[in-house]
C-alpha cells in the first residue's frame, strides 16, 4: 500500500510539473507587442522625442493629466511609428472632444505616416462634429494599393465626455469602435505594406498642419494584434 501511494504521488507530481511546463511555454509563445503612451507631457511620449506645434497645454482632469489642444494650430509630433512592419494592429485612444461646431468640424487627431513616403500611406483616426455638437468617428487607411474610409453620420456620440476609440486591422479588414461598440468595418488590402515601418505620429491634427482638433487626449495604445473589445483598455486606464 505504501508503494502504491508513493507511485500515485509521483504520478501526480509528474503531471503537475508537465502542465506547469506547458503553461510556461504557452506564455512564452505570446509575442504580442504593445506601446502604451500616456499623453501627460510635451517632451517625451512613450520614451520618444516630441516636436511641439502651437501651444498645447498639460492640464489636470478627473482622469489625471492630459494634453489640451485648442483647435487652432496645436499639435504634437511623436518621433516614432509604433505600427512598424506589423501585418495587423489595434490602435486605441482615450480622448475628450470639445463641443466645437462650427470651428472644428473635421479634426484629424491621430495620424500615422512616414512624412517622406511619396505614396502617402497612412492611418488616421478622425472625427466629425455636427450642428448638435455630437461627434462621429472616421477611420481612414491608405495603403500602397487602395484606401478605405469608415464613416457614418448617424453613429453619433456626445462631446465634452471621455470616449474610447479603437481601430483594428486583420486579414485586410479595418474595423472601428467607440466605447467598445463596433461602428463600421470594410476591406482594404495592400501589396507590399499598408504603411512604412519608419514614420511619426501626429496628435492633435494632420501631420501637414491642417484639420485641427479641439479637446483633450489622455492615452494612445498600439498593439501589433487585432484585439477584441474585451481586450481594449478602459477609459480610466
Amino acid at each position: 500500500m505504501l508503494k502504491e501511494n508513493s507511485k500515485q504521488t509521483n504520478n501526480r507530481y509528474f503531471f503537475t510539473g508537465f502542465f506547469m511546463v506547458l503553461f510556461i511555454l504557452f506564455q512564452g509563445c505570446d509575442t504580442t507587442k504593445t506601446e502604451y503612451w500616456v499623453i501627460d507631457n510635451l517632451e517625451k511620449i512613450g520614451g520618444y522625442n516630441v516636436s511641439v506645434v502651437g501651444n498645447p497645454e498639460i492640464v489636470e482632469t478627473e482622469l489625471g493629466k492630459a494634453v489640451k489642444f485648442d483647435g487652432d494650430g496645436d499639435l504634437l509630433l511623436v518621433d516614432s511609428n509604433p505600427l512598424g512592419n506589423t501585418k495587423e494592429f489595434t490602435v486605441e485612444v482615450i480622448f475628450k472632444p470639445a463641443a466645437c461646431y462650427p470651428e472644428n468640424t473635421a479634426p484629424r487627431f491621430i495620424h500615422f505616416q512616414d512624412p517622406n513616403d511619396l505614396r502617402e500611406k497612412r492611418l488616421m483616426i478622425e472625427l466629425r462634429i455636427n450642428e448638435q455638437n455630437q461627434c462621429y468617428l472616421d477611420g481612414y487607411l491608405k495603403t500602397d494599393t487602395s484606401s478605405l474610409v469608415l464613416i457614418d453620420e448617424t453613429l453619433v456620440h456626445p462631446t465634452n465626455e471621455w470616449l474610447h476609440a479603437a481601430v483594428t486591422y486583420q486579414n485586410n479588414c479595418l474595423t472601428t469602435y467607440i466605447n467598445g461598440q463596433k461602428q463600421l468595418s470594410g476591406e482594404v488590402g495592400y501589396k507590399a505594406a499598408f504603411i512604412n515601418p519608419e514614420g511619426k505620429v501626429a496628435i492633435g491634427g494632420r501631420m501637414n498642419k491642417v484639420s485641427w482638433y479641439n479637446g483633450l487626449v489622455k492615452t494612445v495604445k498600439v498593439t501589433d494584434k487585432a484585439l477584441d473589445p474585451e481586450g481594449f483598455m478602459a477609459i480610466n486606464d
